[in-house]
């Protein structure tokens, strides 16, 4: 199985937050674990704000982001899939950085792991697969 991770389940899991066991049992029964490179500018986002919000101190936070990297083993250049995404966030009402996700699971017929609510509603909605985190 083909997984598309994003950034709020790959945070869950850095962060040792209550969804990690179950997120990192998912990926250990991946084949191969993709996302757009987008990711690792969200990544580095989301740990700059536990810095901001938190005062999580850098190393860590580097260290987080770095995990989070390792956990993907290919990305999509998000400059091959841009085209797909905005039609399609234009269509759906939603980002287009949450629509390269949806391109990236439509294109390399993936499932998609994330915490989203409304992403899953939406991957539901266009038939994407959704692994079920509960």
């Amino acid at each position: 199985m083909i997984i598309t991770i994003d950034v709020s389940a790959a945070v869950e899991i850095v962060m040792g937050r209550p969804k990690q066991k179950i997120l990192i049992d998912i990926l250990k029964n991946a084949d191969w674990i993709i996302a757009p490179s987008l990711y690792i500018y969200e990544a580095a986002n989301v740990m700059w704000k536990y810095h901001s919000i938190q005062n999580y101190p850098i190393d860590d936070l580097l260290n987080n982001t770095r995990h989070m990297i390792d956990i993907v083993d290919q990305f999509i250049k998000s400059e091959d899939i841009y085209e797909e995404a905005i039609p399609l966030s234009c269509k759906i009402d939603h980002p287009a950085y949450d629509a390269m996700y949806l391109v990236t699971c439509r294109r390399k017929n993936s499932t998609l792991i994330t915490l989203d609510k409304r992403l899953i509603k939406l991957a539901n909605k266009l038939d994407i697969s959704v692994a079920s985190i509960g």
